[in-house]
């Protein structure tokens, strides 16, 4: 992360009512996410995984991105799905590329030197939840004035 700040500690085992609410709801949101996957398919990264009806967290955290923020690419190496919740969004700027401040998934590390573009980009909007493999690479496209508050979390691999 470039430009913000995090949360200590993991987010979403804090006993604040309002963050047992947001948890239950990230829950719910999850478990229909992986009730919607094809059925498990032991050849494939995502998918061979055993599902468990137990969801649990292996990391939950809150960012607080600045103007010219960022997050450079990355992976999340102990979680099986990952995320960004958008709580709270800066306005679009002049000057701004048109996808400041989205979400990109698939571009790894510039420092890897391989030049290879996103798969996908995606625009994020306020109370949007975007859930992805945590082995893809994703980062953020950066954007010029304001604030972004998200929040994110890892499930932890099932069995």
């Amino acid at each position: 992360m470039r430009g913000g700040s995090q949360t200590d500690g993991p987010l979403l085992s804090r006993v604040d009512p309002r963050v047992r609410t947001l948890r239950e709801a990230i829950v719910g949101a999850v478990r229909r996410h992986i009730d919607n996957l094809p059925e498990p398919d032991p050849g494939h990264p995502l998918l061979a995984r055993p599902r468990d009806r137990r969801i649990r967290f292996s990391g939950s955290w809150s960012v607080l991105l600045r103007g010219g923020g960022r997050h450079s690419n990355h992976v999340h190496p102990q979680g099986w799905i990952s995320s960004a919740l958008y709580v709270a969004l800066p306005g679009r700027t002049a000057g701004d590329p048109p996808d400041a401040g989205w979400l990109t998934l698939g571009e790894p590390q510039a420092e890897l030197g391989l030049g290879l573009p996103p798969l996908r980009k995606i625009e994020p909007r306020p109370g949007q939840l975007v859930l992805f493999p945590s082995w893809m690479w994703h980062g953020t496209v950066p954007f010029a004035e304001g604030e972004r508050l998200t929040v994110a979390f890892d499930v932890a691999p099932p069995g």
